[in-house]
């Protein structure tokens, strides 16, 4: 996998992808999904999604929504990875605070073009 910019990653066809969530002074209320479809988490405390991309060309979407309730720390905050199985190492991908207006992080997956 090779990072474009904190939401825009390179992939092959098959690749396994790691996103890592870790929430600060917040417990975990996120929702994940790929293409539309539900993404469950591997573990939590961090929570941890796996996915693999299917499609061989084009791209592949995952979203991830975040909530917070009033009574959570001014500064809570959830901090984002991303890592894949083709190399390239763990990438920050991006944060999402609590006073951001908008709650939610789509992270694209562009494949190679097809010849």
């Amino acid at each position: 996998m090779e990072q474009i910019d904190t939401v825009s990653y390179k992939v092959i066809q098959g690749e396994n992808v790691k996103l890592t969530v870790t929430a600060h002074t917040i417990d975990e209320e996120i929702a994940v999904s790929l293409d539309g479809g539900t993404v469950n988490p591997a573990s939590v405390n961090p929570a941890i999604f796996n996915f693999q991309i299917t499609k061989s060309n084009g791209a592949q979407f995952l979203v991830v929504d975040c909530h917070f309730k009033a009574a959570d720390d001014a500064n809570a905050f959830y901090q984002f990875s991303l890592e894949g199985s083709d190399g390239g190492g763990q990438f920050d991908a991006s944060s999402v605070r609590k006073d951001d207006f908008i709650k939610r992080i789509t992270y694209q997956f562009t494949l190679p073009k097809s010849k």
